[in-house]
């Protein structure tokens, strides 16, 4: 950012209140609520096999829904138009 390159380090709150025209406590209240940051795709310790990943619920549609819809369909066609 624009003061790590100045100051060739982390600026503190005051600093990045001072940027951004804001109340340190502002800052500082924002920044702890931004929290850390998880990668869904990293165990959930060191040596653990499951991720965050395994264990979210996915709405959304497999790949390949849309391909063996399609190629139901084109099943069914044909199969009627025997008839």
């Amino acid at each position: 950012s624009q003061l790590e390159q100045e100051f060739e380090r982390d600026p503190n709150t005051r600093e990045l209140a001072n940027l951004l025209d804001m109340d340190s406590q502002d800052v500082a209240d924002t920044l702890k609520i931004a929290g850390r940051h998880v990668s869904v795709d990293a165990p959930f310790a060191q040596g653990d096999d499951n991720r965050l990943l395994d264990v979210l619920q996915n709405d959304g549609h497999l790949p390949d829904h849309g391909l063996n819809k399609d190629s139901l369909t084109l099943e069914v066609e044909r199969s009627l138009s025997v008839l």
